[in-house]
């Protein structure tokens, strides 16, 4: 076991023992393990802004250490430089972070589920002792603090050790393992708000019951609650469904609700340019009728039917007279060769229809059909 008394620039400590004010922490040798289900613990180490809490940080560090070491209950996870390696540039300012956003992500890198910080130095009150302990599984910050005359009173770091201790015992719960067997490879895994992994895995989770949730784009999910015991194993074995189309003859049903939206087709009738040049030489033939209607009234009205040998109209009118006379025949002349020319094109000239649309999957292929219709029919 060593120390590492860097300070948070990587400075060593000056020899002769007078270390720098700074941020302090332990240096475990060799691997720790973490067996079985116990939570992994990470010791970040101990903040000393202070040069007199600088001067006695190993002594305090190494209480520490005691209090966080391995046992029956928890598992110290990582050496502090290791620790420091991970967090890397972040270390410092993780050391000093008292909240659950920050600490949340050292828990991530780390793969702790209990992280402390501690901070030694001078406050209003003297020499104060805090300490924060992250809970991974809550996402809670647990604060405690102990205060002190001096720095360098060993019941002071006994009574902060044991602190650390007493926090660690009523935090530390054993861990469930659950592990997943799906079939589709690239399946999410989640438990609750937590993404666990993809596919198949084992997993240590915190002792809860909450959904399982497996998805894979192109399957059904699987979402199903799983009651996850201390101390036990849990093995769930998920079969994802292909997310197919449904039973219901699904491309008729798509078929039917697209010519819904488009609505029904226009009679072969009302796309034949004919059919409208016939309706306007019926509209100038009546044109013609009206005018020659009026016309024909002042024509009655220009005979001499007193006697008097004068006209009943004056010369302007019989000029009128005349220029309405023309013009309706004309339109009738004019209305009636365009109505028999369109009526009669529409009689005799055949329709070519168009082949339905194939179904979709159905072989393609353009057919064309050709029929004389007695009277709607043919194209113009």
């Amino acid at each position: 076991m060593g120390l590492d008394l860097s300070s948070d620039e990587n400075q060593e400590a000056p020899a002769g023992g007078d270390e720098q004010p700074g941020s302090i922490g332990l240096d475990l040798s060799g691997d720790v393990s973490n067996p079985g289900l116990r939570p992994r613990v990470a010791l970040l180490g101990l903040d000393t802004p202070e040069r007199a809490g600088a001067a006695v940080a190993s002594r305090w560090l190494k209480g520490l250490y005691a209090a966080a070491r391995s046992n029956d209950k928890w598992v110290l996870g990582s050496a502090l430089k290791e620790v420091r390696s991970k967090l890397g540039s972040g270390y410092a300012a993780t050391l000093r972070c008292t909240e659950a956003s920050c600490m949340a992500e050292s828990a991530e890198t780390l793969d702790a589920d209990l992280v402390v910080t501690s901070r030694l130095a001078l406050e209003d009150d003297g020499w104060t002792f805090r300490l924060w302990t992250y809970n991974r599984d809550r996402n809670r910050v647990e604060t405690d603090s102990v205060s002190g005359r001096n720095p360098r009173d060993v019941k002071f770091q006994k009574a902060a050790a044991d602190l650390l201790a007493q926090r660690l015992q009523g935090l530390a719960k054993p861990r469930a393992i659950l592990a997943v067997k799906v079939n589709v490879p690239q399946a999410v895994v989640r438990l609750g708000d937590k993404t666990l992994g993809v596919g198949n895995l084992e997993r240590n989770v915190p002792p809860v019951e909450a959904a399982l949730i497996v998805e894979a784009d192109g399957f059904t999910s699987y979402n199903k609650p799983v009651a996850l015991k201390p101390g036990e194993k849990s093995s769930v074995e998920v079969l994802l469904q292909l997310a197919g189309p449904s039973q219901d003859a699904p491309s008729e049903v798509a078929a039917e609700a697209t010519q819904k939206k488009q609505g029904a087709p226009a009679p072969a009738i009302l796309k034949r340019p004919a059919l409208y040049t016939a309706v306007v030489g019926a509209l100038a033939m009546g044109a013609g009728v009206v005018m020659g209607m009026q016309a024909r009234k002042v024509a009655d009205r220009a005979q001499d039917t007193d006697g008097d040998g004068v006209a009943n109209i004056t010369r302007q009118e019989r000029i009128d007279l005349k220029g309405q006379a023309n013009l309706s025949t004309a339109l009738l002349a004019g209305g009636a060769a365009v109505a028999g020319g369109s009526v009669l094109w529409l009689v005799l000239m055949p329709t070519r229809t168009e082949a339905p649309k194939a179904a979709p999957g159905a072989a393609s292929g353009t057919t064309s059909s050709t029929a004389f219709h007695l009277l709607l029919g043919g194209s113009f």
